[in-house]
């Protein structure tokens, strides 16, 4: 099963555009009083197979951002422990980069790239079947956000249940991605740790 994140409410209607706002109001994350939120009218201009593509784009770097968020965090609390990387690594979050060691990165690498080939290999057409003029497709039959991937069996069963739960992580990677570019300009502006701003 997975979390099957993020495929609109079936309506039973076939689409070749989506330019209704109508439409999108059926969709995980839309929340009053806002609505269906696309101020540049990029889904105006989407077919459903690349609505399909953003929604994809949208779930992972909310994914990333939420790791991101809480990355800042911790790195910051555990800094001078000997937990990670026998306290080594200082300062803040944004400076931890260039301090942590190269077999980190090895490491950190080859798990990303195994992340993305099986997260490739799950939703997306192969090359070789795309045409040259259209590439990375989608399956058909692959849903948004859906890796199949609930090790803790947390995906709700009732549908109800189940859209609020899409709306939620739809939401709190949004707001991950604005914490997220929030904490990279605050210490690029003045050198502290997002933790230091808390107590200072």
């Amino acid at each position: 099963a997975g979390a099957a994140a993020f495929a609109p409410a079936q309506t039973g209607k076939a689409s070749t555009a989506l330019n209704a706002a109508a439409e999108y109001e059926s969709y995980p994350g839309v929340l009053d009083p806002v609505g269906f939120f696309d101020p540049l009218g990029l889904a105006d201009k989407a077919d459903p197979a690349l609505f399909k593509k953003y929604r994809e784009a949208e779930l992972t770097h909310g994914r990333v951002a939420m790791l991101a968020t809480i990355g800042f965090l911790v790195g910051e609390k555990v800094e001078g422990s000997s937990f990670l990387f026998d306290a080594s690594i200082s300062g803040p979050a944004i400076s931890h980069i260039p301090q942590v060691p190269a077999e980190f990165w090895v490491a950190l690498i080859a798990s990303i790239g195994a992340a993305e080939q099986f997260r490739a290999e799950k939703g997306w057409v192969n090359p070789s079947d795309t045409p040259v003029d259209a590439p990375g497709q989608l399956l058909d039959d692959y849903t948004p956000g859906d890796l199949g991937f609930d090790p803790l069996g947390l995906m709700a069963e009732d549908p109800e249940e189940f859209f609020e739960m899409q709306t939620k992580e739809l939401q709190n990677g949004r707001l991950a991605m604005l914490a997220a570019a929030g904490f990279l300009a605050q210490e690029a502006v003045d050198g502290k740790g997002i933790l230091e701003h808390f107590s200072s």
